[in-house]
């Protein structure tokens, strides 16, 4: 099921195999338009005082990773990955969106985690 979760930069293009489309930020990214993404769950953005460090290099990964994950447990957080579940378990293909350069090592690697924690 691990292919079935998928990461790219909400400004990359769209693509059929992206499936559902999820953005998770806090805040809507600049130059957007809505019909870009079908769900957006800010409550699975990265906390917002953690980025900045997190990107400026004064934060290590672990560090970030583990704030990131703390801020997963919330009862809004945890019932947007529930619903993200049952899209990969009925075998939807789901694609988190982020609008950082790196989509790779960014917090939707965490909730790749967290997700696969609820299949």
């Amino acid at each position: 099921m691990a292919q079935q979760i998928q990461f790219k930069r909400i400004y990359d293009p769209q693509t059929p195999e992206d499936g559902l489309r999820v953005l998770c930020t806090a805040m809507w990214p600049r130059g957007v338009k809505k019909t870009a993404v079908d769900r957006w769950y800010r409550e699975l953005g990265a906390p917002r005082d953690i980025i900045r460090p997190y990107l400026d290099g004064q934060v290590s990964w672990e560090e970030f990773r583990q704030r990131v994950w703390e801020s997963l447990h919330t009862p809004e957080a945890q019932k947007a990955l529930a619903e993200l579940a049952e899209e990969v378990r009925q075998g939807r293909t789901v694609t988190l969106l982020t609008s950082v350069r790196d989509a790779v090592k960014t917090h939707l690697e965490i909730i790749a985690d967290a997700l696969q924690a609820h299949l």
